[in-house]
């Protein structure tokens, strides 16, 4: 679904506006017979995955991301199974590090489509 609610002419992210954040390289540690080795994998992170988004104000029916809102999970690291060399995980959450400065919802800045997300509990940013 489009977004139908903009933000400083950007489009919210919250569970149904269908967007995908992807970062490269997400580097991870990967096991190899010689003991771990940090290879760098592509990460993606979903909109769907909406965790701690407003609680009162709906857009499209839906929970919005603000800041300190997250995507539950993300993929395509998980063959790094030691974890992330930064975060020590593998498809940790992602999380916004940049917002809306002016428009808020319940107090909170809100996300929007194409801002600066971390991924995999800050292991990689994009």
């Amino acid at each position: 679904m489009t977004s139908k609610v903009f933000a400083n002419g950007m489009g919210l992210s919250h569970a149904r506006s269908g967007g995908v954040s992807s970062v490269f390289p997400d580097v991870c540690k990967t096991p190899s017979p010689g003991g771990p080795v940090p290879v760098p994998y592509p990460n993606v992170g979903r909109s769907a995955d909406v965790e701690r988004g407003s609680k009162k104000v709906k857009v499209q029916g839906v929970s919005t991301m603000l800041r300190g809102s997250v995507y539950r999970r993300s993929t395509g690291d998980e063959a790094g199974s030691v974890g992330g060399v930064v975060s020590g995980t593998t498809q940790g959450e992602c999380e916004f590090s940049l917002y809306s400065f002016d428009v808020k919802i319940e107090g909170r800045n809100v996300c929007r489509a194409g801002d600066l997300m971390t991924h995999n509990g800050k292991n990689a940013v994009g």
